[in-house]
Parts: C-alpha cells; sequence; structure tokens
C-alpha cells in the first residue's frame, strides 16, 4: 500500500489535542451557604452527567477522524511484482486483426502493466506489432507520465490485417536498452511464417514475459462453392472446436437473407433459394464484427455485363426502344451500348437486340459464333422482324432461315384491338413453374395490341416462357451452343404492348441477367482496391498503403496492409479479397517468455474513499449516541416516523388499487405469441416499425406492441392482431374460442404464412399451411375473395395495387363483400407476403430484414400496406360509408344535394400518390 497524499498524514498529529479536549474537566464547583437553598438539597437529582467522557465514546471520536485524515492523504493498494525491480519496461502489443476479441482487456493489462514501473520513475517504451494504415511500422512511443501514457493508448484501435514479427523484430533489435529492460509481449497467440526472428530478440532482454486470452475467441471464417456447386462455409478457431455460433447471410443494404446454426470446426452447407442467393452480399458471424468474421462475396459470380445493340434512329427520347430498355437495366445491370463489333470485342453477357439491330450477314454470323460460346441474346420484335418473315422476303431465292430465332414465325404481324381487329388486346397468362419468371405476378393492367406469332409445331409448348391468355407465345427461347436465344414477341417501345411501362418488364430481364453466365476472371489486368474491410466488418475506403493486384494473381495473395481484405476492381463487377482464402490453418504460436495468466494484471485499487466513509459513519453514529444521551432521539424519531407515514399515506392515496392495463390507455397493436423466439422478436419489430410509421403519418398516436396469448391475455383493447404461423402449430380450443368472439367484436387478425410456398421458405412451406388448416378449424370465418385494388382496404389512405410484404406477388384474402353482420368488414386478412420482415426495425432504428425483390422500394409499399390496415381495422367500413352521405344528409334535414356534396377521394387523404 502506498499513500498519494502523505502530506495530509500530519493532521495525525492533532489527535492528542482532540484527546486532551473530549478528556478535559470542568473546576470542582465551591460550597457557599444560602439558606434559600436548603430546599433544593432535599431534591432527589434523576439524572446525573458524567464528569468525563466515557472511554468508548472518546476512542469512536478519535477514530472517526483518523479515518477522516487517512482517507484524504489517497491510500492506494498495489500488487507488487518482485521480478519487475525498477527496471524500465517494453511493451510489445499485438495489434492485428486476431486482437479484436480482447481489445479492451490488452488495453487494461498495457495500463496495469505500466504502473508499477511508471510509479518507480522507470521509463515505458510501447511497440506495435502491426503496421500503420500508411504501410509503415509506427514509431515505439516512449513516456515516464502516467496521462501520456493512458491518452496514448486510449486511442490505439486494432489493425484489419495480421501483425508483421518480422519489422516487430528490427524494432526491438534497435531498442538500445532492451537488454536492462523487462519485456512484456501482449501477444495474441497465433503463429505465423516469421515466429523464428522474434523468438531470437526476444532472448536479450532481462526478462521476458508473455500475456495471452482465449484462444477460443479468435475465430476465422472461410466459404467456397464445394464440389456439389453450392455455398459451403466453415468457421475456425484457435484451438477450439465444438463451439456452436450463428451464421447470417446478408443482402447488400444490410438485411438478412437467412441465419444458420454453425459448428465451429465444422464445415456445413450454405443453402439459398435462387432468389436470395443472387442477393447474397456477405457471410458473417453474429456478435463477432470483424474481417474475420466476414466473408465477402463480390460480383465475380455475379458480374454479368449487359449490352444494347444501337439501331439507326431508335435514339428519340422517351419513345425510342433504348429509352426504355436503359430505363428499365440501368438499376439492375452493368450497362453498355454501341455496336455488334465493339459490344462483342468486350466481356459481355447478355445481348439485347431491338428490331433491326441484327441487319448484315457479318453481324448475324458473329453474334451467333458469341452465343454458341455462352452469351444469351435477348432479341425485340418489331415492324422490321414482321416483314422480313413475310412471303416475299422468306421465299426470295437468296433467302435463308434466321439462325438467331429460337422459334419459327409466322408471315406478319398479328393486331388486336383497333377498327381492323375483331380482337380485343390480351392479358398476360400466368408463367409456369418450369419458366424463368416463375414466381412474378402479371399485373391485371398490362396487355399486348400487337405481336409476331410463332409457327404452330410440334414441341412449340417446350420453348414458351411466357404466353398470352389466349395461349399465343409472348416470350419464347432455345439453346445454341453453350448460349441462349431468347425471343420477346413484342416490341421493346410501347408501340405493341405497355409491358414495357410496367415494373414487371424490369423484373423479366432481370431474370434473364440472372440466368445468364457471368464474366468471372475476364475483367481488368489489374485490380484496384475500392472498398477495405474495417476492423468493425464494414466496407470502408481502402488505407493509403493499399496497392492494386493483378487479376490472376488475386486468388493467391496474402491480405496484409498493402492488400487488405475488401473489394477489388471497378464498382459493378468487384472481385473480394477474404482474410481466410490463403491464410494458413490456425496454430497457436509458441511462447515468447514466461507466461503471464491476464487476471493478474490488476490496476491499483484505491481504498481512500471507503476510509473515508468509515469516518462519517462513525460521526453519525456518535451524533445518535450523542442525542440519546440528552434524551432527544425519541422525539427526534417520532417525527421522522410521523412524516415518513404521511408521506406514505399521501402516495398510496394517488396510487390507484387496480391496476389498468397500459393497452386502455393507449392504442396499442398486438400479435399472438407462438413459442418461438425468434419469431416472436421479428413480431414485435415489425409491429414496432409499423407503428411509428403510422403514428408519424396520421393523428393515430400508437405505442409499443403487445405479445399475447388468446384465451389468456384480454384482446378487447387490441383493433388489431397480427398472427404469424408456424409449421409447429396446433389446434386450442381455448383460443379459437377467444378469436371468435374477438372478431366478432370488430377486431381484425392478419395471418400470415410467412412466405410459405415461395422461394425463401425453405422447403417448409406444405407443414405451414397444413398448420394453418389446423388452427383456424372452428374460427368463425367468413367465404373469403382475392384482395383486389377495388376493395376499401386498397384505398383507406393510400391508393394501392398491390399489397407486399417481404415478398412481392402473394395473394392476400378476405372476406367477400357484402357481410352485414359486421358492417361488411372483413374481420380476417390471410396472406403470405411475410409482412413483419418487411415492417421491422431494430433497436438501432435500423431495417435488419432484406426484402425481396424490390428493395427498399417494396419495404416502402408494405408500410403503405400495413398504415391501411391499421386505419381500416381503427375507422371500419366508412369510405363506403361516403356513398350514403348525399342521402343521409337529405333525411337529416341538410339540404345537400349529389351535386352539392360527394364523397372525398382517395387521393385527398394520401400523403404521397
Amino acid at each position: 500500500m502506498i499513500l498519494l497524499a502523505p502530506i495530509l498524514l500530519l493532521g495525525l498529529l492533532a489527535l492528542p489535542a482532540i484527546w486532551w479536549l473530549v478528556r478535559a474537566t470542568p473546576p470542582s464547583p465551591q460550597e457557599r451557604s444560602f439558606p434559600s437553598l436548603i430546599i433544593l438539597k432535599r431534591l432527589t437529582a434523576r439524572q446525573e452527567d458524567a464528569a468525563r467522557s466515557p472511554l468508548w465514546l472518546l476512542l469512536l471520536r478519535v477514530a472517526a477522524v483518523a479515518l477522516l485524515i487517512i482517507g484524504l492523504a489517497r491510500p492506494v493498494l498495489i500488487a507488487r511484482d518482485p521480478e519487475t525491480g525498477n527496471l524500465p519496461l517494453v511493451l510489445v502489443l499485438d495489434d492485428g486483426w486476431a486482437a479484436m476479441p480482447h481489445w479492451n482487456e490488452r488495453i487494461s493489462a498495457a495500463l496495469a502493466s505500466a504502473q508499477p514501473t511508471l510509479r518507480n520513475g522507470s521509463n515505458v517504451t510501447l511497440l506495435h506489432a502491426a503496421r500503420a494504415p500508411d504501410g509503415s511500422m509506427p514509431e515505439p512511443f516512449t513516456t515516464h507520465d502516467p496521462h501520456a501514457l493512458s491518452e496514448h493508448i486510449a486511442r490505439l484501435r486494432p489493425q484489419p490485417w495480421p501483425v508483421d514479427r518480422t519489422a516487430l523484430a528490427n524494432l526491438l533489435r534497435n531498442l538500445p536498452e532492451l537488454s536492462r529492460s523487462r519485456l512484456l509481449i501482449l501477444s495474441d497467440g497465433l503463429a505465423t511464417q516469421s515466429d523464428d526472428d522474434l523468438q531470437n530478440v526476444v532472448t536479450k532482454a532481462a526478462i521476458t514475459q508473455d500475456m495471452r486470452w482465449n484462444g477460443c475467441d479468435v475465430l476465422l471464417l472461410n466459404a467456397s462453392n464445394g464440389a456439389d456447386g453450392a455455398l459451403h462455409a466453415r468457421v475456425d478457431s484457435l484451438g477450439c472446436n465444438g463451439r456452436n455460433v450463428m451464421l447470417r447471410a446478408v443482402s447488400a443494404n444490410g438485411g438478412t437473407l437467412a441465419a444458420y446454426p454453425f459448428t465451429v470446426g465444422k464445415e456445413q452447407p450454405v443453402s439459398l433459394p435462387a432468389l436470395l442467393r443472387n442477393q447474397l452480399d456477405r457471410l458473417s458471424i453474429e456478435g463477432l464484427p470483424g474481417p474475420a468474421t466476414t466473408h465477402l462475396m463480390g460480383e465475380a459470380d455475379q458480374r454479368r455485363p449487359v449490352g444494347v445493340l444501337q439501331t439507326p434512329g431508335d435514339s428519340t427520347p422517351l419513345v425510342g426502344s433504348a429509352f426504355f430498355l436503359n430505363r428499365a437495366l440501368s438499376p439492375i445491370a452493368e450497362l453498355h451500348s454501341g455496336d455488334a463489333p465493339a459490344l462483342l470485342g468486350a466481356p459481355l453477357s447478355v445481348l439485347i437486340a431491338p428490331d433491326g439491330a441484327l441487319s448484315g450477314d457479318q453481324t448475324r454470323a458473329r453474334v451467333l459464333a458469341w452465343v454458341r460460346h455462352g452469351g444469351m441474346l435477348v432479341r425485340f420484335a418489331g415492324a422490321g422482324l414482321a416483314a422480313a418473315q413475310s412471303p416475299e422476303a422468306t421465299n426470295a431465292p437468296d433467302a435463308a432461315p434466321d439462325p438467331l430465332l429460337p422459334v419459327k414465325l409466322m408471315s406478319g404481324m398479328r393486331q388486336l384491338g383497333g377498327p381492323m381487329s375483331w380482337g380485343a388486346p390480351q392479358k398476360l397468362a400466368p408463367f409456369a413453374d418450369q419458366s424463368p419468371f416463375a414466381g412474378l405476378t402479371p399485373p391485371a393492367e398490362v396487355t399486348v395490341s400487337r405481336q409476331v406469332l410463332a409457327r404452330p409445331e410440334t414441341g412449340l409448348d417446350e420453348h414458351v416462357w411466357a404466353a398470352l391468355t389466349d395461349g399465343t407465345p409472348l416470350v419464347t427461347a432455345r439453346s445454341e451452343g453453350n448460349g441462349e436465344i431468347v425471343l420477346f414477341h413484342i416490341t421493346a417501345s410501347p408501340d405493341w404492348s405497355n409491358l414495357p411501362l410496367s415494373g414487371l418488364f424490369p423484373q423479366m430481364l432481370e431474370r434473364l441477367i440472372e440466368r445468364s453466365a457471368g464474366v468471372s476472371g475476364n475483367g481488368p489486368a489489374e485490380l484496384a482496391p475500392w472498398r477495405a474491410l474495417s476492423i468493425d466488418g464494414t466496407l470502408a475506403p481502402p488505407p493509403q498503403a493499399a496497392r492494386a493486384i493483378r487479376a490472376d494473381a488475386l486468388a493467391n495473395t496474402m491480405v496484409n496492409v498493402t492488400h487488405p481484405a475488401g473489394l477489388y476492381g471497378p464498382a459493378h463487377g468487384t472481385r473480394a479479397l477474404n482474410l481466410a482464402q490463403t491464410m494458413a490453418p490456425l496454430k497457436e504460436e509458441r511462447l515468447l517468455g514466461k507466461l503471464l495468466n491476464p487476471n493478474g494484471a490488476q490496476t491499483d485499487h484505491p481504498f481512500g474513499p471507503w476510509l473515508m466513509a468509515a469516518g462519517l459513519l462513525l460521526l453519525m453514529l456518535d451524533l445518535l449516541l450523542s442525542l440519546k444521551r440528552r434524551g432527544l432521539l425519541g422525539p427526534i424519531a417520532a417525527v421522522l416516523i410521523i412524516g415518513a407515514t404521511s408521506i406514505a399515506g399521501a402516495s398510496a392515496q394517488s396510487t390507484p388499487t387496480s391496476k389498468v392495463p397500459q393497452a386502455a390507455l393507449e392504442t396499442r397493436l398486438a400479435y399472438v405469441l407462438t413459442g418461438h423466439e425468434d419469431v416472436d422478436n421479428v413480431s414485435r419489430e415489425g409491429l414496432q416499425g409499423l407503428s411509428d410509421y403510422v403514428s408519424a403519418r396520421s393523428s393515430a398516436l400508437l405505442g409499443k406492441p403487445d405479445g399475447v396469448v388468446p384465451g389468456k391475455d384480454d384482446l378487447a383493447f387490441y383493433p388489431f392482431l397480427y398472427w404469424p404461423i408456424t409449421a409447429d402449430a396446433q389446434a386450442d380450443p381455448v383460443r379459437t374460442k377467444a378469436l371468435n368472439a374477438y372478431m366478432e367484436h370488430g377486431g381484425i387478425i392478419l395471418i400470415d404464412e410467412q412466405g410459405a410456398g415461395s422461394d425463401i421458405d425453405g422447403g417448409s412451406g406444405a407443414a405451414v399451411k397444413a398448420a394453418l388448416q389446423r388452427v383456424t378449424d372452428g374460427l368463425t370465418i367468413p367465404p373469403l375473395a382475392k384482395l383486389t385494388d377495388k376493395h376499401v382496404l386498397a384505398h383507406t389512405f393510400y391508393l394501392l395495387h398491390g399489397f407486399q410484404g417481404r415478398l412481392a406477388g402473394q395473394p392476400v384474402y378476405v372476406a367477400r363483400n357484402g357481410d352485414e353482420s359486421n358492417d361488411d368488414v372483413s374481420p380476417v386478412i390471410i396472406g403470405s407476403s411475410d409482412w413483419a420482415h418487411a415492417w421491422a426495425v431494430d433497436s438501432s432504428g435500423g431495417t435488419p430484414f432484406a426484402v425481396v425483390p424490390g428493395g427498399e422500394d417494396q419495404r416502402t409499399q408494405a408500410y403503405r400496406f400495413g398504415m391501411n390496415m391499421v386505419l381500416y381495422a381503427l375507422t371500419g367500413n366508412y369510405k363506403s360509408d361516403q356513398a350514403h352521405y348525399p342521402e343521409m344528409l337529405r333525411r337529416l334535414g341538410g339540404g345537400a344535394t349529389p351535386e352539392s356534396s360527394g364523397p372525398t377521394t382517395d387521393q385527398d387523404e394520401e400523403d404521397a400518390p
């Protein structure tokens, strides 16, 4: 123990004076004869005052003052290391990626280890084992000032690349006082190829010590495509296998595509549906950010450049084919435009040819050769293609069949609608399961007025990817060598169809691009660093020392300060360099000196405040005893008790005797608890996000959502109930009775199958649908109909034409119109769009789950549908009641007429069109 302010101990010299004052005795009384005092002699004293203070009270007061004086002297308890003596200290701090798991403990240990040396007046020298972002080794930092060392260490952060043992060994060799110093290495415990250099240098120190932490927390994630073509991942640790971690598949916008429990030391597949696999941006270990626990996918396998052939006279703004193709492709693809020689001279995955772009035998031959080598040609019909199929053109002596067509075409074109046609424009038929467009929903407003027809032949159906409602092909395709030829039997502009004006058009093109072969390895010869992984696992600008890498050497490049882990190459078509891809298996480093336990590196423990607190307690005890000796303790205690009783009584009167549910005091949404923590958390986060959205855009102020168990909790307080269906959900008569009563009294239930039967259900769709049948058996559900944009729910607040959640295109069912028992309000809404994941907002205010395939625009539509549902639940079918508004006013004598007072429009209530 030492005293940081020993001069204050001079106050102990006052203790004898205090002792003398406390023991001081008043002078003896003088006797005087006074007749009037004879009466006083006959009085008996009820209480006698002591002439001297009791010894125990004297000791109590002296001890209290002594404790206060010693506490003010700031005593500190320290643990001395008998081996250190007064030697200078050289601290080596491993600050590479492997030091991240215990970084705060390393900082604390460095400060604790340096305190004895600084207290003895010796110097402390700090060396870094990892290079700085500019590529240099940080200079040794030497000081004898504790405050300067503390400030320097507080600014340090680990680097996202490995340590450089060779450079560290050179720094140690150049330290003149190494042989007269104690060397303490705060090691990450990870073996490297240059450990021998460091081993030879550390032996020159007077004392060498090695402090290490548990290697089980040093994790390394690696992923690659297996022999089966699927993505496989493996998590390794430094000497600890069998630990369970959670691996997350993350999209480019930070949303979670899927989560997998992984066992450390075991390779496991990462199975993702094709729709989500193409959106995979990275794999990461939950709760452990860093470059070692993040595996970037890059776009090496996703880089699919798209070329659009230019056609003479088709560059007219707003009307030409090039305009609509560029508008549809720019957000989803790496887009190029030009003539055939320019486009085919560079790496290309998809070639799009509007009508008239494939003129000339030389161009056709070159394109055909490119397709046979693995390219995808997407053609669009038009007047030129229709004219080329006329009898005059096909029967010409030099005419040859067009090799760049997937099917044979009939002559001319078919016209639907208009004064010269008996037929009406045709709508799109649902896409077949084997079509690349399967899962997309053709909008009802999309029609085709003209098309080129495929010649009916045996096997034509095998080439049809999309058709009209009358069965005629809209999109046909066939294989050609290693590539494919695809034909849209309409133009790329709205001349023949309004499909290019719809949101379905870019979705169809995106599906074709995803189907095409990538151009991995055909990028630039040198890959410049584009983004680097920071120590917390996020992408940041590369460090100053980062340099470009030859494309053919990327797979064998070791991660270091000049080649940090991250993304390399152009923004479209980046390639990933991950920490684990060229790293040797994790192996523990040999001890560099005497092993020290990190738990032994403790900082000083000041106990002066405790002594001062004890002294004050003794003074308080002295005060209480003094009051007791004077007979004042009882009255003071009585006054305090009476005051405390009065305050408690007033508080009791202001507190209600019965607890009122919070849902009765504010409007709240509710969700049915499923017993699955992950599902319930998503329901809570989803309804919280929806409540915040509704509160910010309407006068309905919603509180926090509640999780409820129907039959146990009172549902009468909630206007809206969200019920996610899980595969193991079972029937419950008590729950069924409670939900029936809830719907009878005006409650609305949203039943969500959470993507069952879609591309993201993971194969559990049939089980979820069976569970839906079980749990709804016995519920009083009215006849259902598919929700359309004509229903009042589609224009309660926003004008909606779709009802997306995390998924788009899923059908939603509501009660058929005409149910007067509930004022024509549907008591149940059933769908499979997984709305809670789209609404979910985490504690940091972010949206943790990806929305497919529409991204943030689709999430906005999901919020709008949720807001319509909430207001539908709060206000009922008031929009339909407005149709009777004029008649109601007439009966009330208001004098309004249909011409003067009509129903309001939905457009008036939108906050955004």
